[in-house]
């Protein structure tokens, strides 16, 4: 996986915000093998008109005397506290809404509620503030509460059903299902609240409904599921049994082919996703359609560096993870 190095610094500027999403589907019965879906392609979304969206930086957090390194993912509670995984240091981070650093979870092992990171990981947040973290150097995924009391785990090494190999994103939608990638175990696993596996999808390869380097995962409120594929570029759509509806590029306003990490999906469908290697956000309709980027077409200059994850809150504040500065950056949306 990619990684980097730097500090951090509480400087609030401002406040501004906005909301999250998730949703639903009936568990199917756990399988021996569940097989690849069928493809039901649909046409390469188009480029339409750009919105003009000019989002307005408020402030950025990082901190030099406890510096983050590598951090990966970000996930928002009701409190509008900002949950972020520090993978480079093994732990989670809860920041308040102004920036502030409220709690830190950082016991190393193989212990309940103790973490191994491989320097990567994503996390998530139900809607009883229960929150998910993927503890990939344990293969496992670790549940707590808001406050990071532990809960439960489940996982264990290897590629059967349940088990993980290097997990990468995770997602909860509004019944409570968690979606798991893994970029070693080319599949999307999905398992109920307390990680009973119930089925999968996907598979190696470059076809409709196969992975390569599944990262960045989001669900959105009629329980289709978003899936970004780093190696092989693309952001794909699926029901939320594994049906592959459709799949887009980022980077098509500037003409570009773009490496997707991480993603986020909010009230209205919208899906933002964040682009590692050209240091963008950009941001598309529920069918993939390009609405608007930061920074937009045009522009050489990136205020982001290998940016990995983003959320929005409910004030419509977009927060950004960018793993080589280290740091999170907060902008309000109009």
């Amino acid at each position: 996986m990619r990684t980097a190095w730097s500090s951090l610094i509480v400087s609030v500027v401002l406040l501004g915000a906005c909301s999250g999403s998730d949703s639903t589907s009936e568990p199917s019965t756990p399988s021996e093998s569940t097989p690849a879906p069928t493809s039901t392609s649909a046409p390469e979304p188009s480029v339409t008109s750009a919105e003009h969206v000019r989002p307005e930086l408020l402030f950025e957090i990082a901190d030099d005397l406890d510096a983050m390194k590598d951090p990966y993912g970000i996930a928002i509670d009701s409190g509008g506290n900002a949950h972020v995984t520090d993978s480079g240091n093994g732990r989670v981070l809860t920041f308040d809404h102004d920036g502030t650093l409220v709690s830190t979870w950082d016991a190393r092992g193989e212990g309940d509620g103790e973490f191994d990171s491989l320097g990567f990981g994503g996390v998530a947040i139900d809607d009883d503030d229960n929150v998910f973290v993927v503890d990939n150097g344990n293969h496992r995924i670790q549940k707590f509460d808001r406050d990071g009391n532990y809960l439960l785990q489940w996982g264990g090494e290897g590629d059967e059903d349940g088990h993980f190999v290097r997990a990468i994103g995770v997602t909860v939608d509004h019944d409570g299902h968690v979606y798991v990638t893994d970029d070693g175990n080319p599949f999307v696993q999905k398992f109920d609240n307390d990680g009973t596996f119930i089925m999968k999808w996907g598979g190696s390869g470059a076809g409709d409904g196969q992975f390569a380097h599944a990262t960045g995962i989001a669900v959105d409120g009629n329980g289709n599921v978003f899936v970004a594929d780093y190696e092989n570029r693309v952001v794909q759509k699926f029901d939320a049994e594994g049906g592959f509806l459709l799949s887009w590029r980022t980077g098509q306003d500037i003409d570009m082919t773009g490496t997707p990490e991480g993603l986020f999906v909010d009230a209205d469908g919208k899906v933002y996703v964040t682009d590692y290697g050209l240091g963008r956000i950009q941001v598309f309709d529920n069918d993939g359609d390009f609405l608007w980027a930061l920074p937009s077409g045009g522009t050489s200059e990136t205020p982001f560096e290998q940016p990995t994850a983003l959320a929005v809150d409910s004030q419509r504040r977009l927060w950004v993870v960018n793993q080589r500065s280290n740091n999170v950056m907060v902008y309000q949306l109009p």
